[in-house]
């Protein structure tokens, strides 16, 4: 990656077919307030997918000054994604006993805000932000491999973010560990973060236990 003197950006950071790019320095705070400063910026928010490009690009050069910066906040801090994810019961309805998967969902006074009608309603219409996982995923710890083909990973990050998420915990001990449910008794909206050196220096991949999330 490369910066830009100015307003700084971080450039040139390979994503999917394409490259994307980062305001630098990284914005701090709740995932509400660092939605509210990445708007006044009119900046796009990052969803998953993008994280892990940009994460995987600053792990393969640990040495530069701004990947290292980066991969401290991982350490430190860990990184918003801008995905939701909205966990529902076992029930009669048309989608259940699962997670919504939603990139860049609605944040309604600094809070997560997921309504499971008008999500149900973009996954009939295919809309390619908007994802369902059935329960029965594999959570809490496991070996990188079981990470890449996880079908909630792969969900969550695409086919290409869920294989460099895997790279980078592979290098890592003891095994990555998800944060996610295995079955819930009421709908749970949650946000997504990316957390190294939870329990000792694994990859954390946080999609439950992060509590900026509401229910509508």
């Amino acid at each position: 990656m490369e910066a830009k003197i100015g307003k700084s950006y971080l450039t040139k950071i390979p994503h999917e077919k394409g490259e994307i790019t980062f305001q630098y320095p990284a914005f701090r705070g709740t995932f509400g307030s660092v939605a509210k400063q990445i708007d006044k910026d009119g900046l796009k928010r990052p969803t998953s997918p993008e994280v892990a490009s940009l994460v995987y690009d600053a792990w393969k050069n640990p040495k530069g000054n701004f990947e290292l910066e980066i991969l401290d906040i991982l350490r430190n801090n860990g990184l918003w994604e801008f995905t939701g994810n909205l966990y529902l019961p076992k029930s009669k309805d048309e989608i259940n006993n699962g997670v919504i998967i939603e990139y860049d969902p609605k944040i309604i006074n600094g809070m997560l805000s997921m309504d499971k009608n008008s999500l149900v309603k973009r996954l009939n219409e295919n809309d390619p932000k908007v994802k369902f996982v059935p329960f029965g995923y594999k959570i809490e710890s496991q070996t990188p491999k079981e990470l890449e083909k996880n079908p909630y990973i792969v969900a969550r990050y695409g086919e290409e973010g869920a294989e460099k998420i895997a790279e980078i915990a592979s290098n890592y001990n003891p095994n990555p560990y998800l944060w996610s449910f295995g079955s819930v008794s009421m709908d749970v909206a949650k946000v997504s973060a990316l957390v190294f050196d939870f329990g000792g220096g694994r990859l954390d991949v946080g999609g439950d236990g992060y509590t900026f999330g509401v229910v509508k």
